[in-house]
């Protein structure tokens, strides 16, 4: 992957709070793009097919959102040529359901982040997942190392 300050990142989560959280903790890591956001699945997914979006290289994807799920724009993302190999797709939610997280892992997600609701824990989740070497992590998938902690 890239440089960690050349990451593009957009989060996709219906709750205002939490995308401003979110953009906070992603402005002290002195990235060089900011973080784009979305409302829901459905504004994610067009906003992946807008021709002028630069594909990015992480997605945080929040589960219980309205109007298209969590779960069913995994499903969308990985089932489209153009977007099935972003490297990265992080799934951010507030439960360690067992059920969700194998729904997700099923689905093709990378990642499972429950939400920090400390600031300097979000901090350190979000710098751990853009160091990691995410092409390698591609290639050995596996549901003991699937969920992503501080």
């Amino acid at each position: 992957m890239k440089n960690k300050e050349n990451i593009r990142i957009i989060l996709a989560d219906d709750d205002q709070d939490d995308r401003d959280f979110f953009a906070d903790a992603a402005a002290d890591l002195h990235l060089k793009f900011p973080v784009e956001f979305c409302k829901n699945g459905l504004e994610l997914l067009n906003r992946l097919f807008d021709k002028n979006l630069i594909i990015p290289d992480i997605i945080f994807l929040d589960l219980n959102m309205p109007i298209m799920s969590g779960f069913e724009t995994l499903q969308q993302i990985r089932e489209h040529v153009l977007f099935k190999d972003i490297p990265v797709i992080a799934i951010y939610s507030t439960s360690a359901a067992e059920e969700g997280i194998r729904s997700t892992f099923g689905l093709g997600a990378n990642a499972y982040i429950v939400k920090p609701t400390d600031f300097n824990d979000l901090k350190k989740l979000l710098k751990k997942v853009i160091e990691m070497n995410w092409k390698e992590e591609f290639n050995h998938f596996k549901l003991d190392s699937f969920i992503i902690t501080v």
